[in-house]
């Protein structure tokens, strides 16, 4: 009996979480710039990459941003001790951009790059991307834009991975695109929990401000971290719902690539200190591992499997909802069966992944 109510208890939880994420979601309006608007406003632009070993990627992502629409940016490129020809790479831009510099990186570490590249900037808006990320033409109007008719100090952008031909790269894609939407959703409603570095815009007086809440013992993880200090000082932090500014990256090619780094970003946890951050992932942690446990324990006493069955489908017909409405944005196909499998696999991969974080705390730059 105890149990029983155990799983209703967990079942509802997660249910009115999925239905947070669902309001915030449609509360969020649909944002596109104007393709022939010219920005007059003054406001300048600094766009900061860090870049670790990236001779491969740096090239496509410098000719995408050749290509934007919007040209008035600083460009900042940051070299963490690449020991490829990333540097080469890098200097052979000064001639394609105007506003260019070129940062060799004092510390090892992604954060630290990071951070001189952003003492760098002159910009008064830092965006921040990855050097394995491809925007679109109009990525920094539609950020721009944004900025100029919604006072913010921290914007939230979408990532989306980009269409893979298998199955496991479909089911990466679903998986991280609910990931994008939900930090899109809870920004909705008034409680950002999620972000990510590859796309995030903010004032660089914001960041000075957070410079010390940044948690300089963790090599990764300064966007949750920012998102956070900002958070607590009670800085408006919005969520840019705009097709044209998602950056497309790379699925991971190997389970094992994948699982690496989720546990990286789940090795962080244990610095988080906001409590709708903390409660979310306890939530998300708490209806996976429960699962498991009835499963497990239906091997001995089978009339939980029927218990299991119930709380299993409350929690797939949560998560069809929540894709349901996202769909259009992040263009998926194959709602059903793609969101059944990733249900069965789910609560093993996100139980495995917290416990081996919690075990192994990951210090790579990756």
């Amino acid at each position: 009996m105890y149990i029983f109510f155990i799983s209703i208890f967990i079942g509802l939880l997660y249910f009115a979480l999925v239905l947070i994420f669902v309001v915030g979601w449609r509360r969020t309006p649909l944002f596109e710039p104007d393709e022939h608007a010219d920005l007059h406003s003054g406001l300048s632009v600094s766009v900061v990459i860090a870049c670790k070993n990236e001779e491969n990627s740096l090239p496509k992502l410098l000719s995408c941003l050749q290509m934007q629409s919007y040209k008035l940016f600083e460009l900042i490129l940051v070299n963490d001790h690449s020991s490829d020809a990333t540097l080469s790479v890098m200097e052979a831009a000064r001639s394609l951009f105007l506003n260019i510099k070129i940062v060799n990186a004092e510390f090892s570490g992604k954060k630290g790059a990071l951070e001189e590249g952003i003492m760098a900037a002159s910009g008064s808006l830092i965006i921040t991307t990855d050097a394995d990320c491809l925007p679109g033409s109009n990525w920094l109007k539609a950020i721009c834009s944004f900025r100029e008719s919604h006072s913010c100090d921290l914007i939230i952008c979408p990532v989306q991975l980009t269409e893979g031909k298998s199955l496991f790269a479909r089911l990466q894609a679903l998986e991280f695109n609910t990931l994008i939407a939900s930090g899109g959703g809870a920004a909705g409603v008034g409680m950002p929990v999620l972000c990510n570095g590859a796309n995030l815009a903010f004032t660089k007086e914001a960041w000075m401000l957070s410079k010390l809440d940044l948690v300089v013992e963790q090599m990764s993880g300064d966007d949750i971290f920012l998102l956070q200090s900002i958070k607590k000082r009670g800085g408006v932090i919005r969520f840019l719902k705009s097709e044209s500014a998602i950056v497309f990256t790379q699925p991971a090619n190997t389970l094992t690539a994948l699982f690496k780094q989720r546990r990286r970003w789940a090795s962080k946890s244990p610095a988080y200190t906001d409590i709708q951050l903390i409660f979310t992932a306890c939530i998300v942690f708490a209806i996976s591992f429960w699962m498991l446990i009835l499963v497990f324990s239906s091997l001995f006493y089978p009339s939980l499997l029927t218990v299991f069955f119930y709380i299993f489908g409350a929690k797939f017909i949560a998560d069809i909802i929540f894709v349901y409405f996202i769909r259009s944005f992040f263009k998926e196909k194959r709602l059903w069966f793609h969101s059944f499998l990733l249900s069965i696999i789910y609560p093993f991969y996100i139980v495995s992944v917290a416990i081996s974080a919690l075990a192994f705390q990951n210090k790579s730059w990756r």
